[in-house]
């Protein structure tokens, strides 16, 4: 991983993404270095090394229209860790996530599933800092990637659609928190009923959890007290666990 390649326009746009954010009133205390990992999957992380914070991309990223959205989007990861944000306090989450999936018994498939619905948690609440720092252009960007996140095909593992409902509830409400799902827009409506078309083929009850799982999403707030947190937090993974149960009993894909 290296500043390699234009290391001055990589610098540049960092500390263009901090201006943002610190304009929007979120500064971001710690050094930070960007690195670019040729090898990454994923767009990006954001991660803490020697006392300096590090976002690492991928290197198809930073080709991407998206890189600005990236950088704001760790640069508020990094916000709340600095805050010690609720959701921020990694051992705390991640016992709370253990001890959790052992009372239910979860399998480790079904633990990556809930910890990929945790995600979500965070990242919504992450995400208000990124749309605060968003001009009305970005935002709109912003709408364009979170419709490519819906999947309507059910795939007939219990597993992989609870999966898939749970980052469809992730990306509607994403737009919902932010009023970029209004009524008379078409492009909104049209992956409003996108997302419900998967949901639809899954049932009734489903559909109701589905609902409860969205709702929940657009109401998470930031601002709750560790307690609060800790207690919603909980609340959520029951409602993950109610979606993956949906069919009366959970199926190990093993």
């Amino acid at each position: 991983m290296s500043l390699a390649r234009g290391d001055r326009s990589l610098q540049e746009e960092l500390d263009w993404a901090v201006e943002r954010l610190s304009k929007a009133g979120y500064p971001v205390r710690s050094k930070v270095r960007l690195l670019v990992d040729p090898n990454l999957d994923i767009m990006g992380y954001a991660t803490e090394e020697g006392g300096v914070q590090h976002i690492v991309i991928a290197e198809w990223a930073l080709h991407s229209e998206m890189l600005g959205g990236l950088l704001f989007h760790e640069l508020a990861h990094i916000y709340h860790t600095e805050r010690k944000s609720p959701s921020h306090k990694f051992k705390v989450t991640n016992a709370i996530l253990t001890e959790f999936g052992q009372r239910e018994g979860l399998n480790e498939r079904e633990t990556e599933y809930l910890i990929e619905g945790f995600n979500h948690l965070q990242n919504i609440m992450v995400d208000d800092i990124v749309f605060a720092s968003m001009e009305e252009s970005e935002r709109r960007q912003a709408q364009g990637f979170f419709s490519g996140w819906v999947t309507e095909a059910p795939s007939g593992y219990p597993l992989v659609d609870a999966s898939a409902l749970t980052r469809n509830a992730f990306a509607v409400a994403s737009l919902k928190r932010h009023g970029l799902l209004e009524e008379d827009d078409s492009s909104a409506k049209e992956m409003t009923a996108r997302g419900r078309i998967l949901v639809k083929q899954l049932g009734k009850s489903a559909q109701e959890k589905y609902d409860a799982i969205e709702d929940f999403l657009v109401e998470a707030d930031p601002d709750w007290d560790e307690e609060t947190f800790h207690n919603k937090m909980v609340f959520y993974l029951d409602l993950l666990v109610a979606l993956l149960r949906e069919k009366d009993q959970m199926e190990d894909l093993r």
